[in-house]
C-alpha cells in the first residue's frame, strides 16, 4: 500500500513538473505575425489565396503557418505623422487635403491619431474614428522650425502600440531630413523591428535647381517602392529616401517619392499614393507562426513566398523580444 502511494506521488510530481515546463514554453514562445502584400507581375493585388499557398522561412528554416487571414474587413489603427517644419509651408495644404481624403477612403471604423513634428513632435488628435475631429485638428497648424523626424517616429511608434486594433500602420509625410532629434535612426529601426506594424513613408522632394525652369510634359507614374540607392549626394533640404525606404523595408510597408517637378505636382501625386496605401491596407494577408526558439533578443530573418511565384512584400525580419 505504501509503495503504491509513493509511486503515485512520484508520478504526480513528474506530471506537475511537466505541466509547469509546458506552461513555461507556451509563455516564452509567442506567435510571430507577418503582414504580406501580394501582387502579380503587373503590380495588381492578388486575392483569394489560402494558407497552403504560402511558404514561410525563418533564418532559412521552414515554418508552419499557424494563423492566417485576409485583411479585407480587418479594422486598423493608423497614426499619421505630418511634417510641419518651415520648408513645408507651400506643401502643407496639399498634405492636409490628401490626408483628409485618405481618412475617408479607409474603413469608417478605423481609428486614427494625428501627430505633427517640427522642432518636436506634438499630438494634435488622439485616436478617433470621428473624421470631423481629425479634419479640424489638421487645420490649426503653422509650418515653422526644424525637422525632428526620428523623435516623431519614435513617439508615433510608442503611440500606435496603444491602438485598440491588432493591425496597425504609421503614415509618415515629410519633405526633409532629420535636423533636430535626440533619438537616433538605429533606435527607431530597432523599435520597428520589435513591432508588428507597417510604416508607409511619403517623401516630398523639391525640383533640382537645374530643372526648375524646365517644363515637364511626361505623365507621372509611381517609382518602384524599393529602387536602388542613389549615389547622388542628398542636400540638407532634400528627402533622404534611403532612410525612408529603410523604415518601410523593415516593416513591410512602402516608401514613395513625390516630386514638385512632375505633372500634377505633389497634390495629384499624394492623392494617388494615399489611395494606393488605403487600397493596400485592405488587400493584405496576415500570416502567423510559432518559432522554435523563445524570445532571445536576437534578430531573425523572415522570407515569405507563394507557390505561384507572386511578388510578396513583407518585413524581412524581427527582433525577438517580449518588451
Amino acid at each position: 500500500m505504501r509503495r503504491h502511494f509513493h509511486g503515485s506521488l512520484s508520478f504526480l510530481i513528474i506530471l506537475t513538473a511537466s505541466a509547469i515546463l509546458v506552461a513555461q514554453i507556451s509563455v516564452d514562445v509567442r506567435l510571430v505575425n507577418v503582414i504580406a502584400t501580394v501582387t502579380d507581375d503587373r503590380g495588381r493585388y492578388v486575392g483569394n489565396l489560402a494558407a497552403e499557398d504560402f511558404f514561410i522561412e525563418e533564418d532559412g528554416r521552414p515554418q508552419k503557418v499557424s494563423h492566417f487571414s485576409q485583411d479585407n474587413d480587418v479594422p486598423i489603427s493608423v497614426g499619421v505623422l505630418l511634417d510641419t517644419s518651415g520648408s513645408m509651408e507651400r506643401k502643407l495644404r496639399t498634405a492636409v487635403d490628401a490626408v483628409d481624403r485618405f481618412a475617408d477612403r479607409i474603413h469608417k471604423d478605423d481609428e486614427i491619431f494625428l501627430m505633427t513634428f517640427a522642432n518636436e513632435p506634438i499630438l494634435r488628435q488622439d485616436f478617433t474614428n470621428d473624421r470631423n475631429k481629425l479634419f479640424h485638428s489638421m487645420h490649426k497648424m503653422l509650418p515653422t522650425g526644424g525637422t525632428a523626424l526620428y523623435d516623431a517616429l519614435s513617439e508615433g511608434l510608442a503611440k500606435i502600440r496603444l491602438g485598440r486594433h491588432d493591425k496597425r500602420a504609421i503614415l509618415l509625410i515629410t519633405d526633409g531630413q532629420d535636423t533636430s532629434s535626440s533619438t537616433t535612426i538605429d533606435q527607431v529601426l530597432r523599435t520597428i523591428r520589435e513591432s508588428e506594424l507597417l510604416v508607409y513613408c511619403l517623401g516630398i522632394s523639391p525640383l533640382p535647381r537645374a530643372q526648375r525652369s524646365e517644363r515637364r510634359s511626361s505623365t507621372w507614374t509611381f517609382p518602384p517602392v524599393f529602387s536602388r540607392k542613389s549615389s547622388v549626394p542628398v542636400r540638407r533640404d532634400d528627402v533622404d529616401m534611403n532612410v525612408l525606404r529603410t523604415f518601410a523595408d523593415s516593416s513591410g510597408g512602402g516608401a514613395f517619392l513625390l516630386s514638385e517637378g512632375l505633372v500634377g505636382g505633389p497634390s495629384t501625386q499624394m492623392e494617388r499614393v494615399l489611395d494606393t496605401v488605403a487600397e493596400e491596407l485592405r488587400s493584405q494577408y496576415t500570416l502567423g507562426y510559432y518559432p522554435a526558439h523563445a524570445d532571445d533578443g536576437q534578430y531573425h530573418s523572415i522570407r515569405i513566398r507563394t507557390k505561384k511565384g507572386n511578388v510578396v512584400r513583407a518585413r524581412k525580419g524581427y527582433i525577438a523580444t517580449s518588451s
